[in-house]
């Protein structure tokens, strides 16, 4: 697995706690999220998008399956319809700091850069300590040839990575806790070589 398919499993398969301004959702579909969210971690993601799935036909309104969802078809390239993902996530709260980091780094691997890097500002305007969309920040500076603050973006990402291992990760309440307490610290290693590679080429 290459370092851009690495960066792309830590960033995008972002998963938080429901704390979602929507009616909680049933326990049906929370059950079917934490599976999918279990077999995202062991990485059988078509089986994952499955569950995932069969949470939202239970409840269309779920956020956080629409924001893993995203997530997932990231890993799997399927980057249209991880924006559609983000999108039905954003109509339901534009408050997700981890929508937008899905969205992020969907455009990122499209080629959309400058639209990325709107979309991680967002993320970190909603959650400055989400390293996610520090990473994708600084994927899509150094794409868009801005090294400096792509090395900037880069620095912080690994200091909040850095202080998320010296913090013990958040108890689960109804739905799993985040991926990214599992996954970040392999994406700021690849999103490095990533950047450092692109740079080696130019």
């Amino acid at each position: 697995m290459n370092c851009r398919v690495l960066l792309l499993i830590a960033a995008c398969s972002v998963v938080v706690v429901v704390t979602c301004g929507a009616a909680a959702p049933a326990m049906e579909a929370i059950d079917a999220y934490n599976r999918g969210v279990d077999l995202a971690v062991e990485g059988n993601f078509p089986a994952a998008l499955e569950s995932i799935d069969k949470a939202l036909s239970t409840d269309q309104n779920f956020t956080l399956a629409w924001i893993t969802r995203a997530g997932i078809l990231n890993v799997m390239g399927d980057y249209n319809q991880s924006l559609v993902a983000s999108d039905r996530a954003l109509a339901i709260d534009e408050k997700q700091a981890e929508a937008w980091t899905n969205r992020a780094s969907a455009l990122i691997a499209l080629g959309r850069n400058e639209e990325a890097l709107e979309a991680a500002d967002r993320g970190i305007e909603l959650d400055p300590r989400l390293s996610e969309a520090w990473i994708d920040r600084s994927t899509a500076l150094s794409n868009l040839g801005r090294n400096d603050e792509a090395n900037e973006a880069m620095q912080m990402a690994m200091f909040l990575i850095g202080e998320m291992n010296e913090t013990p990760g958040p108890e689960p309440t109804t739905a799993k806790a985040p991926l990214s307490l599992i996954l970040a610290p392999v994406a700021a290693g690849a999103a490095i070589g990533f950047i450092l590679t692109k740079r080696e080429r130019l």
